[in-house]
């Protein structure tokens, strides 16, 4: 990506996604320095439209920020006038999601068609095939929220889905 890319897109805000399963095990703190992290983008192409406040990166695109890894075939950035990331919205086939978790040895992971991060909320929707990786333990659905600021996971239909929630959890793995 070119310096002047690089320069528009300022900071993804809060890491991106889960930072507990809630419902299948003590809550997971994402790595707080995450989101004071540089942000780098890498895809084949990239449209920068300051007139919609719109980025487009398609193509193999990956995003990191700190310890967090986005892996799309495209994701669209809808930002506030001060360049602050709106809406960042990846989809692939998957979209993969990975982030290390304070005081553990593994990684938080996530998949979906889509994944839908508003940064204001503190918010990430998983629509489409979602999963949610904690270790061997694994909540499936086709639509997953996650509310950071309230610390709360909804699957199915609590979460507006249309799909039954299956979880898989592995005793012993605390």
């Amino acid at each position: 990506m070119s310096p002047a890319a690089s320069a528009r897109v300022r900071t993804l805000g809060p890491a991106l996604l889960l930072a507990t399963l809630g419902a299948l095990a003590a809550p997971l703190a994402a790595l707080e320095s995450d989101q004071d992290q540089p942000v780098y983008l890498e895809s084949d192409s990239a449209e920068l439209d300051d007139q919609k406040a719109l980025s487009i990166y398609r193509g193999s695109v990956i995003v990191t920020q700190g310890s967090v890894e986005i892996r799309a075939d495209e994701v669209h950035m809808h930002h506030h006038p001060d360049r602050r990331p709106r809406l960042i919205i990846a989809t692939g086939s998957p979209a993969t999601y990975r982030q290390a978790v304070d005081g553990e040895g593994k990684e938080m992971q996530a998949e979906a068609l889509r994944m839908e991060y508003q940064p204001d909320r503190d918010e990430i929707v998983l629509i489409g095939e979602a999963v949610v990786f904690q270790g061997e333990d694994t909540l499936r659905s086709d639509r997953v929220i996650y509310d950071r600021r309230a610390a709360l996971v909804k699957a199915g239909a609590s979460a507006q889905g249309k799909e039954r929630v299956r979880i898989r959890i592995n005793p012993g793995e605390r």
